[in-house]
């Protein structure tokens, strides 16, 4: 599937002009993979706002469109975390992309409800390809010292910088393309997508992937070019051995991870895919409630900014416990305050968003990378991914009929998901991972 590169010439290839491109932009380019997926899948928000009214959706019809994207992500990281495993980081790199660009744009020209739903199954599918491929990717070319912002901050950076630009074009969009706004904010997509697939062609492979095949030249010449300290190397080429994800310590490692990913996102939804919905439940009106939306992602923008400063500093078992008991705080106050008045529902709703991304919504995608060993890591974080997508795909489906029924209290059951976090973590001395090395934290 890939075309393996005989040592010399990835050394020549990382020691040319090009050096200095890979080791300032690697990060990023990997990273900006959740630019796209934070655009699309959150754009999803703000298009129904336009599809309702257009297509005459039902509640059933609202929950599916906004969930279908996620179970097509649920499927592209089981099967593209393994085949990442196998054939490379790079590879899929490409492949998704390509993929996502096509279905981008078939999104933006559909005629009926049935053909949207497939086109957003399979940018789901799109995005299921990247997570995982892209997240092993930045544990593994991170240092013990930066793996937080690195692997966590870093991507969620990107992804709320996604969910901004998907509310602020819907903003600009409405009085210009009125009831055809969806088809611009679906199509505009593919548009960085492209940008991002012509740019990762010049990206290295993986090092600690190129180890685990025995391919320690290469490996070397990588760890180089991007100035990382090199850990030390096994004595021989790792197995693969899924059994290795299910023996009794692995196995709680596994589901503690999966566990805290996927709660974590059924209930910080509130704060961003599902976000204009709850706050249309208010009866502020569409505008309003995509004002409130970009509020929290600017909220979470400036939550995980400010965390990268600490993630690598603190105790992130401790860090994750606190801050799910704040989002849990915040949460029963946009249940039962936000009715009551305008101004303490915009206060609950930054600081649920700004707590969740703060802690558990950066914790997440840093564990999760670092719970498995360099063979198995694609699978692995792709299972826990896909979980958790699952989660959020339930989520979505009950979100407007809970809305219907209980209006902001049924904020009050989201909340409660940060609990059970909290008690995952509290009961998971595994996860004081802080300033471990990657190979210490999987074993």
């Amino acid at each position: 599937m890939a075309v393996k590169d005989t040592p010399a010439a990835t050394t020549d290839q990382l020691t040319s002009e090009r050096a200095e491109f890979t080791r300032r932009w690697t990060p990023r380019l990997v990273a900006f993979g959740e630019f796209i997926d934070g655009y699309d899948l959150l754009v999803m928000g703000a298009a129904l706002l336009f599809l309702k009214p257009t297509f005459g959706l039902s509640t059933t019809e609202v929950g599916w469109l906004g969930a279908i994207a996620f179970i097509g992500t649920a499927v592209g990281l089981v099967v593209f975390g393994d085949l990442s495993d196998r054939f490379g980081r790079k590879v899929i790199f490409v492949i998704n992309l390509v993929f996502f660009v096509v279905a981008a744009a078939a999104s933006a020209f559909v005629t009926e409800v049935w053909q949207l739903m497939i086109a957003r199954f399979f940018i789901g599918v799109a995005v299921g390809m990247d997570i995982p491929t892209s997240h092993a990717f930045l544990a593994e070319i991170a240092p013990k010292a930066r793996r937080g912002r690195i692997a966590g901050s870093l991507p969620n950076m990107m992804w709320l910088s996604g969910a901004i630009t998907s509310v602020l074009i819907a903003l600009a969009l409405r009085d210009v393309t009125g009831e055809d706004t969806w088809r611009y904010l679906f199509g505009f997509a593919a548009l960085p997508a492209l940008a991002v697939l012509i740019a990762r062609q010049f990206l290295p492979e993986s090092p600690r992937w190129l180890r685990a095949q025995g391919r320690h030249e290469e490996a070397d010449a990588v760890f180089k070019v991007l100035r990382v300290e090199e850990p030390p190397a096994p004595a021989e080429p790792e197995k693969r051995d899924y059994r290795a994800l299910f023996t009794r310590r692995a196995a709680i490692r596994l589901a503690a991870v999966t566990g805290f990913f996927a709660l974590q996102a059924f209930g910080g939804a509130v704060a961003t895919v599902a976000g204009p919905l709850v706050m249309e439940a208010t009866g502020i009106g569409v505008q309003n409630a995509l004002y409130f939306s970009l509020a929290g992602f600017a909220a979470g923008l400036l939550a995980v900014i400010v965390g990268a400063r600490v993630i690598d500093r603190v105790n992130r078992r401790h860090l994750g416990i606190w801050a799910c008991l704040g989002v849990f705080v915040a949460g029963m106050g946009i249940a039962f305050l936000g009715p009551k008045s305008s101004a303490l529902l915009l206060a609950c709703y930054v600081a649920y968003s700004l707590l969740t991304w703060f802690g558990p919504g950066v914790l997440s995608w840093v564990w999760s990378s670092e719970a498995f060993p360099t063979q198995l890591r694609g699978i692995g974080t792709g299972i826990a991914q896909a979980v958790t997508r699952l989660m959020i795909a339930l989520n979505i489906v009950l979100v407007p009929t809970l809305l219907e029924k209980f209006e902001l209290k049924a904020v009050a059951l989201y909340a409660c998901a940060y609990l059970v976090c909290a008690g995952i973590v509290a009961a998971s001395p595994f996860l004081a991972t802080t300033g471990k090395e990657l190979e210490e934290t999987a074993s």
